[in-house]
């Protein structure tokens, strides 16, 4: 194309076309993208290689699920308007609907070098910087779109969440002050005609503020702060709670011990007030006034067994052993069948469970002796949960033989108890008797079954027994099963990602490497988009005003890949493509097939042409979606750069800031290997080769 001047000639449209481009914008911007489409191609029909239209062509062609040819049209566009801010903008657009955000932020740079005020463009890099923490150039761009745009609240907030997540806590305090001195005081009539909404961002935004304050260290200022905004303020619990923590990080202990009351008062089931209680009237290692403090509690709140529990967290010996015989003697009594959950943390202390043994097994002698009723007010199902903690009990210290004794006790009493099957499935699973664990939980599904906890417990344990199809039908009951595979594709939608790493796990039991890979892998691809899910909340939260909630979710995103869900996966993962390259697939059947009479062999190789053909057949089942073109993962298992992927696994756990040793030396041993690979090909590769004796 032709240029003068530096502009392509087909840069301005004529009036009508440069209407209508400008409709294509709206369209698009109203997602009617059949409609723009149309009014594209007219332009197109009379300015074939107009660069712009082109791009927005291929944007709108990606939008209706034509992603290869938008590309390719994008990319058109660009290279016949090369400096076209929209030209780049909309090649940006493309790499962020591709969660390639390192990309999409180089087009959006490029973009601004054509039009640095552009606000839309500094806007959207501005969430794209944030999304990959390059917070600098966040704070950069925030300040440039504030210099022009300093009439909306929204921009002032970003910009003090910016410096505030580089810890510059004064400059972001001074921020939000402000933008509160440019805000007119609000008249009698403004304040009664306020809206709910903006009530809820004011005061969310004045909740900020204090804790930009009270980060900074100055916990003084951030109290007097707290008591000025605390009658603007919505979240009343917040600042309850945020009132009494300063107060006892101001040494003001009395003030903090009524305040931590009060918050007591509206939730006497919250352990950390009680702990924090503690705490703040010194008692925390005083066993009497510990003691005292709950007794005055329990008392208070006679409803509540949280004041019974507390106690026997560092009651001993005798004292621990009466605390304990009243509060499972009451809750057997009533028969609670939460009592062993309540009671497990204390299983860490072996003379504790020791006592606990005792008493509940004396019980159970008392409840058997003929006629002595006295000590339960209904011994039936007194009688059926003792003996179901017992089983519980001896199943946690270890004695799976004594606990299957006592469930098969609970089953003769009630057979219909659903929470018997599954104890013993449990006992039955730590005994490694997987398959009887997996009838079991599958007779107690199939009394309730419309208990989706059971059914997913039952699907858990049939995978577990390498049970596949039956772990399917299992789980199918509960999803639509419209689309192949039945559940499974369900379940890949819902990120059910518990049904998916047991499900690796099992392949991969079974040597089905290719089927494992698929399903650890598309563990990491649903946090992936986990990861990626919190780019629509940059802009959203901070338009709404819910910034500390907003904060917290980047905090726990940064954490993301150092979860268990991801790690457990990708663990496993790292292990199958660590075995592919220790043991390439040749040499794995090679090995098979190593020692067998021609005979045998070649009946073992027609036997892997019919599994293979079966396998291919099956394939149709195991497809989650039509477009899955590796439904067996065979591309997966046969890859060339194993190593490479169970590195590529490894970096993001590395990158989250969050790793423990075992991972340091799983990464270790990873780059070693790969090294060992590296140099060995180099080697390889300096060898001449040889052919009839003579070097080529």
């Amino acid at each position: 194309m032709s240029a003068q001047n530096g502009i392509p000639k087909q840069r301005y449209l004529a009036p009508k076309e440069a209407t209508a481009f400008r409709q294509v914008l709206k369209l698009y911007e109203s997602h009617q993208y059949r409609k723009a489409l149309k009014v594209a191609d007219l332009i197109l029909k009379k300015y074939p290689d107009h660069g712009e239209t082109l791009a927005m062509k291929g944007l709108i062609t990606c939008f209706m699920d034509n992603r290869e040819e938008g590309h390719e049209l994008i990319k058109r566009g660009l290279r016949n308007d090369l400096s076209s801010f929209i030209c780049w903008h909309v090649y940006g657009l493309y790499y962020r609907t591709e969660k390639n955000f390192e990309e999409a932020a180089k087009c959006y740079a490029q973009a601004l070098k054509y039009d640095p005020e552009n606000s839309n463009i500094l806007r959207d890099l501005s969430f794209l910087q944030i999304q990959m923490r390059n917070i600098e150039g966040y704070v950069s761009s925030r300040n440039s779109i504030l210099a022009h745009h300093a009439e909306t609240r929204q921009n002032w907030t970003m910009l003090a969440v910016g410096h505030h997540l580089l810890k510059h806590y004064e400059r972001a305090e001074t921020i939000l002050t402000k933008y509160e001195e440019t805000v007119p005081a609000p008249t009698a009539a403004d304040k009664k005609a306020e809206k709910t909404v903006e009530k809820d961002e004011n005061s969310e935004l004045l909740l900020y503020k204090n804790v930009i304050i009270y980060e900074s260290g100055d916990v003084s200022r951030a109290l007097e702060n707290l008591e000025k905004i605390s009658d603007q303020v919505l979240d009343k619990l917040a600042v309850l709670e945020y009132r009494a923590k300063y107060l006892f990080e101001l040494g003001r202990l009395k003030e903090s011990t009524v305040a931590y009351q009060k918050l007591l008062n509206r939730n006497p089931d919250s352990k950390e007030y009680c702990q924090k209680l503690e705490a703040a009237m010194g008692i925390s290692e005083d066993v009497d006034k510990r003691k005292q403090l709950y007794a005055t509690l329990a008392e208070k709140y006679k409803r509540v067994d949280l004041f019974k529990i507390m106690p026997l967290s560092f009651l001993k010996g005798e004292e621990f052993a009466l605390a304990a015989k009243s509060y499972l003697l009451s809750c057997l009594g009533r028969g609670v069948p939460s009592t062993f959950v309540n009671l497990k943390p204390l299983y860490d202390d072996a003379e504790k469970v020791k006592a606990i043994e005792t008493i509940v097994t004396e019980f159970l002698k008392t409840l058997n002796r003929s006629g002595d009723k006295s000590l339960v007010e209904n011994e039936p199902t007194t009688y059926l949960w003792t003996v179901y903690y017992l089983a519980l009990h001896h199943s946690k210290v270890g004695n799976q033989a004594l606990a299957l004794e006592y469930i098969e006790k609970a089953l003769d009493h009630t057979p219909t108890l659903v929470e018997a099957y599954m104890v013993k499935a449990k006992i039955l699973k730590r005994k490694k008797e997987l398959e009887q664990a997996a009838d079991v939980i599958v007779a107690g599904r199939e009394l309730d079954l419309q208990d989706r906890f059971i059914n997913t417990k039952a699907g858990k344990y049939l995978l577990r027994a390498n049970k596949n199809e039956e772990a399917i039908d299992t789980v199918s009951l509960f999803t639509k099963n419209d689309g192949p595979g039945k559940g499974v594709g369900d379940l890949h939608d819902m990120q059910g990602i518990w049904f998916l790493q047991e499900q690796g796990e099992m392949y991969d039991r079974i040597g089905k490497v290719g089927l494992a890979l698929k399903r650890l892998l598309a563990v990491k691809k649903i946090v992936d988009d986990w990861w990626g899910d919190q780019f629509d909340f940059h802009q959203y939260s901070t338009r709404r005003g819910t910034v500390r909630a907003y904060l917290a979710m980047l905090k726990w995103e940064d954490t993301l890949y150092a979860q268990p869900y991801y790690t457990r996966a990708a663990k496993d993962a790292i292990e199958i493509y660590v075995s592919l390259y220790e043991v390439p697939k040749s040499e794995r059947q090679a090995k098979a097939l190593s020692g067998l009479s021609e005979d045998d062999r070649k009946k073992a190789l027609k036997k892997l042409k019919r599994d293979r053909a079966k396998e291919n057949k099956k394939g149709e089942t195991e497809k989650i979606n039509e477009k899955d073109a590796d439904p067996l993962g065979k591309t997966l298992e046969n890859t060339a750069t194993p190593l490479k992927d169970a590195l590529a696994l490894w970096k993001p756990v590395k990158d989250s800031g969050v790793m423990d040793q075992e991972w340091e030396e799983l990464g270790a041993s990873l780059r070693k290997k790969l090294e060992q690979q590296v140099r060995a090909a180099v080697e390889a590769a300096a060898v001449p080769k040889e052919k009839n004796g003579e070097a080529l």
